[in-house]
């Protein structure tokens, strides 16, 4: 029995760093996710989530697993190539032109780059990303106020006005 209990008090011990990077990716998840979610967009809370908590633990497997022949970067790599997989899913195009989605996509790619980022163990870096992510979210939206960009909807509008000859 205290064999048993050693094995595991080791087991639990030995990846104590490793437990609080995927803690704190799955909060980093959370916030991104929810900021998307409140805006009704299609990748919300449980996407982000696992988006960034995959992309830690792929991230801090390829740091443990280091040798002569290992290279981090290759598995870091492949997450960042099957995001691309997953954010092509939530784009629309209709005809030519993209009507929804591809801020969702890129949103997806930066959390996975956020997730590697913790899963490297490179917290600040993470953090600070995190605050410009949603400042460069927003930020379109504090300029329209001000006005400083035009709405998004009357650009369409006038846009469509011209392709018509009007």
């Amino acid at each position: 029995m205290e064999c048993t209990l050693d094995f595991v008090t080791s087991l639990f011990n030995s990846h104590y760093d490793l437990y609080i990077r995927l803690a704190v990716a799955t909060f980093i998840g959370l916030l991104i996710g929810l900021e998307r979610a409140i805006k009704h967009k299609p990748a919300g809370i449980r996407t982000h989530i696992l988006v960034c908590l995959g992309s830690t633990l792929a991230m801090s497997l390829s740091t443990l697993n280091q040798g002569p022949y290992m290279d981090p970067m290759r598995l870091a790599a492949q997450v960042i190539s099957g995001i691309g997989f997953l954010g092509a899913g939530v784009i629309w195009v209709d005809k030519d032109n993209v009507k929804r989605g591809l801020t969702t996509a890129a949103n997806l790619w930066i959390t996975a780059c956020v997730g590697l980022t913790i899963g490297y163990g490179a917290y600040d870096l993470a953090i600070l990303t995190v605050f410009l992510m949603f400042i460069a979210m927003n930020l379109p939206r504090v300029l329209e106020k001000m006005r400083l960009l035009p709405p998004r909807g009357k650009e369409k509008e006038a846009h469509e006005v011209d392709s018509d000859g009007e």
